[in-house]
């Protein structure tokens, strides 16, 4: 949290400066007052509305098929050993298919 030095200095104006331990009526209004307001404002609470683009993203994403992991592990096991060869062509078609669909 930041403090402005300069509202901190003006409210502070004609005040004296107490040691530890040292408290007055004041304080103690002043400390009730910061525990009520923190307390009403512990009991809003935020909302969050999606945009229908959000929505129907999010349905896509639920609707995927799950991962294939047997496939996942044939595949990254063909990369390491070099022998994994990439469709240039099919890649860009489903590329332009995606984006085309979005």
């Amino acid at each position: 949290m930041a403090i402005d030095l300069n509202s901190l200095s003006s409210s502070l104006a004609g005040n004296r400066v107490r040691t530890s331990g040292q408290t007055s009526g004041k304080d103690e209004v002043s400390k009730n007052e910061t525990q009520s307001a923190a307390s009403q404002t512990s009991t809003k609470s935020d909302s969050v509305q999606l945009s229908g683009e959000a929505l129907r993203l999010n349905s896509r994403a639920q609707s995927a098929p799950d991962i294939d992991e047997s496939k996942v592990s044939a595949i990254r096991s063909s990369i390491e050993d070099g022998t994994y060869k990439i469709d240039y062509q099919a890649l860009a078609k489903s590329i332009i298919q995606f984006e085309n669909e979005l």
